[in-house]
């Protein structure tokens, strides 16, 4: 495992041709102006690899790096991605991605996944955990279903903050269900994180409009 860090001036082409690594397994730490809020996705590999080289989660969430970082970009806020990881990492307080989160001490933290539409009950899920936070993750469903309906690219996606009504509870994931923060477990469907599916190559545009969305609406929830 190899921890790369950076920041927003050493060129968004270098942090994107990381990304679209296919072998190496990759910590990719970029620090930016806010704390406050950060952006993790623990299981990003590239359109194209569909698994991981980790026993616990051998799915991997193709391209969802590429939308975290964007998002993270949109915000202005710092962001760590796990990239073909041998490590569950957003399962374990001590994995290198975990205590990274907790350094930068943030208030919110958006962690990006995928779901391949299998088990889950709608095209986006979203949890903050079953406990005091829980309220958030229903907040921000709302929100985005009402933005989707405005939007051609997006009004067909379905989103869910339901906590008794997603499947993707994120129940173990100590980085949502840590108090020290507000966590949103983000799970997000094929067809905005790849162009078609089995093939290499950036998220569609769609995805990218998500991204857009959600950016400013975690603005107005928690006043960034």
């Amino acid at each position: 495992m190899t921890t790369l860090e950076g920041n927003p001036g050493e060129g968004r082409s270098n942090a994107e041709s990381l990304l679209a690594i296919t072998e190496l397994s990759l910590l990719v730490i970029e620090d930016r102006p806010k704390r406050s809020i950060v952006v993790g996705v623990p299981h990003h590999a590239p359109a194209g690899k569909d698994t991981l080289p980790c026993l616990e989660h051998p799915e991997a969430d193709e391209n969802a790096g590429f939308l975290g970082r964007y998002l993270a970009e949109k915000l202005r806020c710092s962001s760590v991605i796990a990239c073909n990881y041998p490590v569950d990492s957003n399962k374990y307080f001590r994995s290198d991605y975990s205590m990274q989160i907790a350094a930068w001490s943030p208030k919110v933290l958006v962690e990006l996944h995928g779901h391949n539409g299998k088990k889950a009950r709608s095209n986006i899920e979203i949890s903050s955990g079953p406990g005091a936070n829980a309220g958030f993750a229903r907040t921000l469903a709302e929100k985005l279903a009402a933005a989707f309906a405005g939007r051609d690219a997006l009004k067909k996606i379905s989103v869910c903050g339901e906590y008794g009504q997603i499947h993707y509870k994120a129940g173990a994931a100590v980085t949502i269900n840590d108090g020290r923060w507000v966590g949103y477990h983000i799970e997000l469907p094929l067809n905005l994180r790849k162009m078609v599916e089995g093939l290499e190559g950036r998220p569609p545009r769609a995805g990218y409009e998500f991204c857009d969305v959600l950016a400013e609406i975690l603005k107005e929830i928690h006043r960034l």
